[in-house]
């Protein structure tokens, strides 16, 4: 599977989500991966995560418990994953290079065509 295919499909599906869970996964994504940023190791990140705890950080901004926010961000990650797998189960390419070159009425060596079905 194309790693670059399925990050479309996922944001896609992010962006589909209901305004809240959006905000509060997009939030807690973008502090994870700031923090993913400023670590050098795997520890450190993790030490990081501890220390800066984007779901606390989420709580706050949201005026929610921390409950509530990891309950809804595990539902979030849930419903995502689900989404996904169904998308993953209808995905199809269909290599379309032969047709799209002999309708262009030339021969691209190096370029391919595919059809993405989702």
């Amino acid at each position: 599977m194309n790693e670059k295919v399925m990050e479309v499909f996922a944001k896609n599906i992010v962006a589909s989500l209901p305004r809240n869970k959006r905000k509060l996964y997009q939030f807690i994504e973008s502090v994870e991966d700031s923090l993913a940023q400023q670590s050098e190791t795997e520890e450190q990140f993790l030490t990081l995560l501890k220390e800066q705890s984007p779901h606390h950080q989420a709580a706050s901004r949201f005026d929610m418990t921390i409950d509530e926010t990891v309950k809804l961000m595990h539902e979030i990650e849930d419903e995502i994953n689900l989404k996904l797998e169904r998308k993953l189960e209808k995905y199809k390419w269909i290599d379309y290079t032969d047709k799209v070159s002999s309708l262009q009425n030339r021969t691209a060596s190096n370029m391919q065509y595919y059809l993405v079905i989702s």
